[in-house]
């Protein structure tokens, strides 16, 4: 182990073997009030203003992190009890030259003990160093309110920022508990949200201009709204092929989608395709192959407590084509189309991706249709 000063004043342990430092080498001691202080156990003690307050941190390390919680829950006059993983603990001798017990207001004797014992228990903390790693811990459900997630960067842990290991913390969250970490990538983002989380890109700490939060989300007044799609091909003209888009005026705009409809009361999905095709193309269609289920968490852009489950099907014409299919974006941009209503139109297959459709949920299905 090799001792930097980082930007801030405050010192960090460089690990040789994975060439990581355990700290941000712009301010390890700003990083640790930000993101895991400010960002993380600060909401939570809002969120929870009674009682106990329970967090799972992932990465023990120096133990920066549990010494300025101890020193939140003083100042807040609360108790925290928290359970630090830690498979490849530092001993006291690796540590003590940091002089983190100086910098939080934190007697040395907690911080030693920490390290030394492995617990410690005052009118503030509860404590507990668990040496084991994330997958080999005991599995435990609705526990935190809280999860600081400071595992070494991707390119050293990679396993620990996959969907398997977001699995297993958002499990071990209450409803509306939330995971705090550094890390802001676009597949670490990604992973959360197939395990579920609400992902939020928050200002970062010096150095880094965003973090992460992401939340278990708890809505008593949630429903969940089951949409049904269809993915339309044909053969172009001039060769390839060409699909079937809505362009819709909407409250948010003019925007661009697959063709279908929200799921009635007695339908199936199927039945809910066909029942829409007649309503929106005024024509039948086969429903074919499912293509897609949403995998991530989508909320509805017109009432947040709607979560969209979407559902997208092959589907072929059964005749030839009765309906206008010269749409254009701009018919609905230009307010040529009343709101509320759509025009229909064929785009190239080749000349289009995801992000032409407005919706996550048509976007997430056509990448799933396109890896096919």
């Amino acid at each position: 182990m090799k001792l930097r000063e980082t930007k801030d004043g405050s010192k960090t342990l460089h690990e040789q073997n994975l060439d990581v430092f355990y700290h941000s080498v712009h301010g390890a001691l700003s990083e640790t009030r930000h993101v895991y202080g400010e960002m993380g156990l600060l909401p939570a003690l809002e969120r929870c203003p009674k009682g106990l307050l329970h967090v799972l941190e992932v990465g023990f390390g120096t133990g920066l992190n549990v010494l300025d919680v101890w020193s939140r829950a003083k100042k807040a006059e609360r108790h925290v009890v928290i359970h630090s993983l830690e498979p490849s603990p530092l001993s006291w001798e690796e540590v003590s030259s940091l002089d983190y017990a100086a910098l939080t207001d934190v007697p040395e004797e907690i911080w030693r003990t920490m390290h030394e014992v492995g617990a410690w228990q005052d009118e503030w903390m509860t404590f507990e160093r668990i040496e084991t790693g994330l997958f080999e811990m005991d599995q435990v459900e609705q526990i935190y309110d809280l999860v600081m997630f400071d595992a070494f960067a991707p390119a050293a842990q990679p396993e620990l920022w996959t969907t398997p290991a977001m699995d297993r913390m958002r499990l071990a969250l209450k409803l509306g508990g939330q995971l705090v970490t550094y890390c802001a990538k676009g597949e670490v983002r990604r992973a959360m949200e197939e395990a579920g989380f609400l992902v939020r890109r928050i200002p970062g700490p010096p150095g880094k201009r965003e973090m992460v939060r992401a939340t278990k989300m708890l809505n008593r007044k949630g429903r969940f709204n089951v949409r049904v799609y269809m993915i339309v091909e044909r053969d172009a003209q001039g060769g390839g092929k060409e699909v079937l888009v809505s362009y819709e005026r909407l409250p948010m705009g003019g925007v661009m989608k697959f063709p279908g409809g929200g799921l009635e009361w007695g339908e199936g999905t199927s039945a809910c395709l066909r029942r829409e095709a007649l309503e929106e193309l005024g024509q039948p269609v086969d429903v074919g192959p499912l293509v897609h289920i949403s995998q991530r968490v989508h909320l509805s852009s017109f009432d947040e407590n709607h979560q969209v489950l979407a559902v997208h099907y092959r589907a072929t014409l059964t005749s030839e084509v009765s309906f206008d299919d010269q749409g254009e974006l701009e018919d609905v941009f230009g307010k040529r189309v009343p709101m509320m209503h759509q025009r229909l139109g064929w785009r190239l297959v080749k000349d289009l991706n995801a992000n032409d459709f407005h919706f996550a949920s048509d976007r997430e299905a056509w990448r799933a249709w396109q890896n096919r």
